[in-house]
């Protein structure tokens, strides 16, 4: 089970960091804030301007911390938050700007197979 060594190697480390082991309670509700600003920034005539590259950094890090707590139904959650905001991306492109993003449709795919696999990591681990 190499995933699971991850997972409890994050938590070791972000639980040992003296600067990031204070903010790994709120792994979970800054990785939902942080992927719902990400959706909110992609729907056409919000923008957020530089600060949205800092709440793409937030998420991530708040993501890894959150693989550290191997909660996968709230990963996949947080996976899926990406997925959308991917697919607004993609969506947005292909309606207001008349192209295919084939690099949105990566992110949806690659994203949306992780969530599937962190839901059906949730549901083998609550049997």
């Amino acid at each position: 089970m190499g995933f699971e060594n991850v997972c409890k190697s994050l938590n070791a480390y972000f639980s040992n960091n003296k600067f990031l082991a204070p903010i790994q309670a709120f792994a979970l509700p800054a990785t939902f804030v942080c992927g719902a600003l990400l959706i909110v920034s992609s729907i056409p005539g919000v923008s957020l301007g530089w600060f949205i590259s800092v709440v793409r950094v937030f998420f991530y890090l708040f993501f890894f911390m959150l693989l550290g707590t191997e909660n996968f139904l709230m990963i996949a959650i947080a996976l899926g938050l990406r997925v959308a905001e991917s697919l607004i991306d993609e969506l947005v492109d292909i309606f207001k700007y008349g192209y295919f993003s084939w690099s949105s449709l990566v992110y949806i795919v690659v994203f949306g197979f992780l969530a599937y696999l962190a839901y059906m990591k949730s549901v083998k681990g609550t049997k």
